[in-house]
């Protein structure tokens, strides 16, 4: 939880992965969350980039310009709204963090996530009701999760975190990576969704935190049974001409 970009060599050298989330963002803030990633790029390890509401205001697509030229992120991660700004489309607009109602087709956001990985060389995970990841050559589609995700706060830090975890642990394959992190959280979503003690979104959140704590053990046994929940798709798209 550093906000001082000069604290980020040390952290870097320790391992592990860097999140960087725009939640609250001031020009200053973008320029310590430049210097901790370039810190993380220097020492081979994997950074998130989390746009939280790239389109709300013009500080926030200012500070996603030093951003997306300054470093390197292996996975972004945010909703449509968030990733047309990433792609440039500048008149997207955004109100607050929300992704606000979509006109778009699966194949379309699946499309989005694909050209906008394909041109950054990295993963895109565009987070809704359906997932869709991306290294610019797979794409996948994830339909776990549950409803309660959209009713409550910080639901898309703890996926940023949560895929974190899992770059740092898995440097082979970031798409794969991705894929597991995603998979984790949107399963325990699902299993604490149906539980008899939650009731609505304020008994979600510590059933989810549980379930979620749960996997994280069962994916370190090899007869884990929770992973027969997962409903992924591989997405057929022509891939993009190189930019």
């Amino acid at each position: 939880m550093a906000n001082n970009g000069d604290e980020a060599p040390e952290l870097a050298a320790l391992g592990g992965a860097l999140v960087v989330n725009m939640g609250s963002v001031t020009l200053e803030a973008a320029a310590n969350y430049v210097r901790a990633a370039q810190a993380y790029n220097a020492c081979g390890q994997p950074v998130l980039f989390d746009p939280v509401g790239a389109g709300a205001t013009n500080l926030r697509r200012e500070a996603v310009k030093r951003l997306m030229t300054g470093c390197y992120f292996e996975v972004i991660k945010g909703n449509e709204s968030e990733m047309r700004v990433l792609w440039g489309e500048l008149n997207s607009q955004q109100k607050g963090v929300d992704s606000g109602i979509s006109t778009s087709s699966d194949i379309d956001k699946a499309a989005l996530a694909m050209k906008l990985a394909a041109r950054e060389r990295n993963v895109v995970v565009l987070t809704g009701k359906t997932d869709f990841l991306s290294d610019g050559t797979r794409t996948y589609a994830v339909k776990n999760g549950s409803e309660y995700l959209g009713h409550i706060t910080g639901s898309g830090c703890t996926l940023g975190t949560t895929i974190a975890a899992c770059l740092a642990v898995h440097r082979e394959d970031k798409l794969l990576a991705t894929l597991s992190g995603i998979l984790m959280y949107e399963v325990a979503a699902e299993r604490a969704s149906v539980r008899g003690d939650v009731k609505g979104p304020g008994t979600f959140v510590p059933a989810f935190l549980d379930e979620l704590a749960n996997i994280a053990t069962l994916a370190q046994k090899p007869d884990g049974n929770w992973l027969d929940q997962a409903k992924v798709e591989r997405i057929g798209i022509k891939e993009p001409d190189s930019a």
